[in-house]
């Protein structure tokens, strides 16, 4: 089956014009595969990259470094394991003289303008 341009459903894109997408390349929506679009792509190879799994499986596989090589042109998302830090966590930490971010100490804390609310 040839599948053109309009087989495709875009449902993500990265910061370095990497495009994610369902293959439409059935009736059920539960089967699609990932289609990846990646701008920066190995001499000789296909911008088009195919992925045999779900979008929560390659997002969850791509974050974590599960893939053999990092799946789009840029690795600015591959094997982040970031997690989500509140304002007022960080603020805590700030005050703490640490890393907003990281919660390690920051050896750089006393530079920074910390006002208590």
């Amino acid at each position: 089956m040839a599948l053109g341009a309009e087989a495709v459903l875009p449902w993500g894109s990265g910061m370095n014009a990497n495009e994610m997408g369902w293959l439409m390349n059935g009736p059920d929506p539960d089967e699609w595969p990932v289609v990846a679009w990646r701008r920066h792509h190995a001499w000789g190879e296909s911008a088009w990259a195919l992925f045999e799994c779900g979008m929560v499986e390659f997002i969850t596989r791509m974050m974590l470094g599960r893939f053999d090589s990092c799946p789009l042109g840029d690795a600015s998302l591959w094997k982040r394991t970031d997690t989500f830090v509140s304002w007022r966590e960080q603020h805590r930490r700030l005050v703490a003289g640490l890393d907003p971010d990281t919660g390690e100490p920051d050896p750089y804390a006393s530079m920074y303008p910390v006002t208590d609310h």
